[in-house]
């Protein structure tokens, strides 16, 4: 009779065991189901903005090669700026190109690794833009970045192969 009731109570107790262990996978995979939903509407909300971005970034180029067709001295140009990577960069190089005579304007695009300028072509060359942008510690187009302005730079935008050093 001991024994009977040694072997309900162990039955009782797995069955109890199992329920509870069936229980809390049902709340863990409910949790995961709504985890995943929220990780899919954060990723739909990005791509829509980076679309939106992406129009709005077509516009600006649009409108500022337009503004170079309007105005004989002013030119379009495009820089590439292969080293550049966030928005940290994308901070110091609009630095470094305010300080620019003869910018008009301009759009530092970190994703498509490349600036657009308008410039006055009577007040500055490409050769100064690049200048201003490689002594920012970036490269521009052909010509490498400053070494000591590069080591200066956050680590967040150097190379990644240079980022444990």
């Amino acid at each position: 009779m001991k024994s009977i009731k040694n072997i309900a109570l162990a039955i009782t107790i797995v069955v109890i065991t199992g329920i509870l262990i069936s229980g809390c996978t049902k709340n863990e995979t409910k949790n995961n189901v709504a985890e995943k939903e929220v990780t899919k509407q954060d990723t739909q909300k990005k791509v829509t903005e980076t679309m939106n971005q992406k129009t709005e970034n077509t516009d600006d180029m649009k409108d500022m090669k337009n503004d170079a067709k309007d105005n004989k001295n002013v030119e379009h140009t495009m820089v590439k700026i292969p080293s550049a990577q966030c928005e940290t960069c994308e901070k110091n190089l609009n630095n470094a190109l305010k300080k620019v005579a003869g910018i008009g304007k301009f759009k530092v695009d970190i994703e498509g690794k490349v600036i657009h300028i308008n410039y006055d072509r009577s007040t500055t060359t490409i050769a100064k833009i690049e200048n201003a942008i490689t002594s920012a510690g970036y490269d521009a187009n052909d010509k490498k970045a400053n070494p000591d302005a590069y080591d200066k730079l956050d680590k967040c935008c150097k190379k990644p192969e240079d980022r444990g050093k």
